[in-house]
This record gives structure tokens, sequence and C-alpha cells, in this order.
């Protein structure tokens, strides 16, 4: 039995409305999107993607991988919990920390309000999911135990040229820099949401470093975050679970209202912010 701290009544208020809004919001806008992604002529999205190479991997799939990353894994973790569903707390951690990544990469691109940096930003996700791509079909061209799975060295050629249109002055930027650049605008997203107000905007900006580093050390494996505080005495959950899911799961509403606002018509080279609901 995994033990989320729920006999406080504050953490199992969190906890529900954790779960109301993946079951609400997050779905409802879901799909919204599924609905809206095959129109998106004069949007901004579609703006981004004319004004970028063309190339194997393209802003507009970046962004559809993001949302449905996070998506699923919210609605997964929701399922497990509710069902309820055999499991451990690493599983539920490892796909909060999918949802987490998911949707700060498409807040990354899609929350600022000045065009020229939804653009820049664009070009950095999409070199650096191109190069990582390079990376690997580079070691797969050279499968001779499974060449079935190797990839065609035409590919591998397509990534590289891609790669060196979109950041043509050396490597992108690395994980490390993208992700400081996300948790900034994780912070964004959750401030505009209103949550600032509601934990105190010092605790909100401390939670964000926390979720990242947090769930990076349990996704990996690592055994450092069991000695951090836990509110529920189980060692193996740190910290606040239901906060966190909170928090990730009102991030992934964000990240779909921003690519919903930069999908809508007539949105191209807007400057308007992006609104929780």
């Amino acid at each position: 039995m995994i033990d989320l701290g729920l006999d406080d009544p504050q953490v199992a208020e969190m906890f529900n409305r954790a779960l109301q809004v993946i079951d609400g919001p997050v779905e409802d806008c879901w799909g919204e999107f599924l609905k809206a992604r095959d129109d998106i002529k004069e949007s901004e999205l579609n703006r981004l993607y004319e004004a970028m190479p063309r190339g194997p991997v393209d802003i507009t799939g970046v962004i559809g991988v993001g949302l449905e990353t996070a998506r699923s894994c919210l609605y997964q973790i929701s399922h497990i919990i509710q069902n309820p569903v055999p499991t451990s707390p690493v599983v539920l951690q490892t796909l909060l920390r999918a949802a987490l990544v998911g949707s700060a990469r498409t807040l990354f691109v899609m929350l600022p309000t000045g065009p020229d940096d939804r653009l820049e930003r664009a070009c950095k996700v999409v070199a650096r999911d191109t190069e990582s791509g390079r990376q690997s079909m580079e070691q797969f061209a050279k499968f001779e135990g499974m060449q079935a799975f190797g990839a065609p060295q035409d590919l591998v050629d397509k990534l590289s040229r891609h790669r060196k249109e979109l950041w043509p002055n050396g490597n992108p930027p690395g994980d490390g820099r993208i992700v400081e650049g996300m948790s900034a605008v994780m912070y964004e997203a959750l401030e505009l949401a209103g949550m600032g107000e509601e934990l105190g905007h010092d605790i909100l900006k401390d939670h964000v470093t926390w979720l990242w580093n947090t769930y990076s050390g349990l996704a990996h494996g690592y055994f450092w975050p069991r000695l951090l505080l836990t509110i529920s005495g189980d060692r193996r959950v740190p910290g606040d679970f239901p906060l966190d899911l909170h928090q990730v799961a009102t991030a992934t509403h964000m990240a779909l209202l921003a690519t919903l606002s930069r999908m809508e018509p007539g949105s191209a080279l807007t400057t308007d912010t992006v609104r929780g609901e």
C-alpha cells in the first residue's frame, strides 16, 4: 500500500483537486485540441511551422507529442488511483515526471507573449529533438545484429542537415539550459493560474525547483530522493505527492490553453497573454 499522507484533510483535499483538474479541464482541453489540430491555418502555430526549416521533425509534431505525453501520463495516474490498480510509488512518480517535461516543453514555446521569443524557442526545442534523434539513429545505422531496426543512412543525413539549418552555430542548447528555461516558464504558467497567490510566490518558486530535481532523481532510479522530507512517513514518497500532482496537472492545463490560444485562426504574431480558466 502506498502512503500519500491522505490522513491529513488538507492533503486529501489537494489530492482530490488534482484529480478534478485531470479528469475535468485537462480532458476537456485535450478533446478541443484533437478537434482543432487539423485546421491551424492563419494561426500562430502555423506561422511557427512556416517560418522554420523543413525537416523530419517539426514544431507541430513536437508540441503534439509533448501534450499527448503530459495528458496520457496524468490520465494513467488518475486511472490507477481511482480504480484502484496495484502499483508502486515509482510508477506514479515516473509518469508524473514525463507529464512535467511534456507540459513544460509545450509551455516553453507557447506561453511567451513575444512572437520572436516563440520562434526562437521553437527552433531550440526542435533542434534539440532533432539532434537527439540524429545521435541515436547514427548508432542504429551501424547495427549488425538487429539490422531490421537499423536506421537508413539517408534519414541520419536528413536529421543532421535539419539540425544545422535550425541551429547553424554549433550544437543546439543542451537539455540543461533548456530545462532552466522550462522551469522558469513553468513558474510563470503556475503564476498565471493563480498558484502564486494561493501558495505564496516564494513557495511556488521553490516548489518548481523541487519538482524538476526530485522527479528527475526518482525517474532515474537514484537513492538520494529517499533522504528528503516526506509528509507521509513513506521514504519512497518524498515531499507532498498530492501537491506535486496538482501542480503538474495545472501546468498541463495551462499548456493546453496556451496551445489552443496559439492555434486559433488569426492568432499569427499575437502578443496576447494566456489566461487560466
